[in-house]
């Protein structure tokens, strides 16, 4: 392998592997591993933000969320590409979120937003 051919393959970006785009199998708390993988992102993440929404009906305080975990940029966000600091500050707000859900981790819209955090 040429010295050029090397740094282009070290320089590919994770989310452009065909392999990603067409899979058998996704992990799922709500679904069968074979369905979540026929279950596009739109739909996984309408499924989370309606999760939130109940959530919000239970606790305000989860509408801290919407604008950055349930987001319409989260939707296209590729940690692979992201620095470290954002990485960091991502990890943050799910470690967040992820303490302000466990009370409710039984209920149906904990586990609809789960889904989402799970998916992406």
């Amino acid at each position: 392998m040429t010295s050029l051919a090397y740094q282009l393959k070290r320089l590919a970006l994770p989310q452009n592997d065909p392999s990603l785009l067409s899979r058998n199998e996704a992990a799922s708390l709500l679904f069968d591993c074979k369905e979540a993988a026929s279950i596009d992102r739109d739909t996984f993440f309408a499924i989370g933000c309606t999760g939130l929404e109940e959530l919000i009906g239970i606790d305000p305080t989860f509408e801290l969320f919407q604008s950055s975990l349930f987001s319409q940029m989260s939707k296209v966000l590729e940690r692979s590409v992201q620095s470290k600091a954002v990485n960091q500050q991502l990890d943050e707000n799910i470690s967040l979120f992820l303490i302000h859900l466990s009370p409710y981790f039984m209920l149906k819209p904990a586990q609809k937003c789960l889904e989402w955090l799970i998916h992406r």
